[in-house]
């Protein structure tokens, strides 16, 4: 089988020497022997390895999961393939929805959306509430639902979320929420859920009372061009705040 150089190596796969070194250091191209006076030989066969691992960094992917890919078996290389697939479409969401966000901003006006990225799984338990219909109609319930959490022993974050789930004529069903610590366990008294890493929409400083609010929410959603993911939530920087920021889900 016929040996190269470093050099000669570096020449048939277009990557320089230095970087070749560098793939050595990790790992993740080793040549296939050293001489006596310490230089690196690699063989033809190995072009086409020494390509693809430069290509897979080229796409982003860290050298810790390249490794698990080549000692991976061919099953686990078939897993690891599609969780980088998963893993690049939700980029390409976010780079989507960001294009959009830019595309939206108008010079002329200084209130519009902005976006928050929850950059790790986050905990939440619900309470389901059925209020009476009229501003701000879940507020009453912060108090008693963090009050039930505490007679728990759980602890939660300041902040409140509300989700609204059914509006009727007079009254309003929804589901007051509190961050908690990703160790809690299910219950008959709360709803768990569990928030995967998500990209949000988010309007700032809304009043419950702003009888505009819902229209004016609707033409800024489509003058970006954003679809939601999911359920828009309320947030509240606590019990007692009047005003909450609005956060709609693009990418999950």
């Amino acid at each position: 089988m016929k040996h190269l150089t470093i050099k000669d190596f570096s020449k048939s796969t277009g990557l320089p020497p230095s970087k070749l070194r560098f793939y050595d250091k990790k790992e993740l191209l080793q040549p296939s022997t050293r001489l006596e006076n310490g230089y690196r030989v690699y063989t033809i066969d190995q072009i086409h390895l020494a390509k693809m691992v430069d290509s897979l960094r080229q796409a982003d992917i860290t050298i810790e999961e390249i490794k698990r890919y080549l000692e991976a078996d061919e099953q686990e290389k078939a897993e690891v393939l599609a969780s980088w697939k998963k893993e690049l479409d939700k980029k390409l969401d976010v780079l989507l929805a960001a294009k959009k966000y830019v595309g939206g901003i108008m010079v002329e006006n200084s209130h519009s959306l902005l976006l928050s990225k929850w950059e790790k799984e986050k905990c939440f338990v619900w309470q389901r509430f059925e209020a009476e219909k009229r501003p701000h109609p879940f507020q009453t319930y912060f108090h008693q639902a963090l009050r039930r959490l505490e007679d728990l022993g759980i602890s939660c974050s300041e902040q409140v979320y509300v989700k609204t789930e059914k509006i009727t004529r007079d009254t309003i069903i929804g589901e007051v929420g509190f961050e908690v610590d990703s160790t809690i366990v299910e219950s008959a008294s709360y709803r768990l859920e569990r928030v995967s890493p998500t990209l949000f929409a988010v309007l700032r400083n809304c009043r419950a009372d702003d009888e505009f609010l819902c229209f004016s929410y609707i033409q800024m959603v489509i003058r970006y061009g954003f679809q939601p993911v999911g359920t828009k939530l309320e947030r509240y920087s606590n019990i007692h705040a009047d005003t909450f920021d609005l956060l709609l889900p693009l990418v999950k």
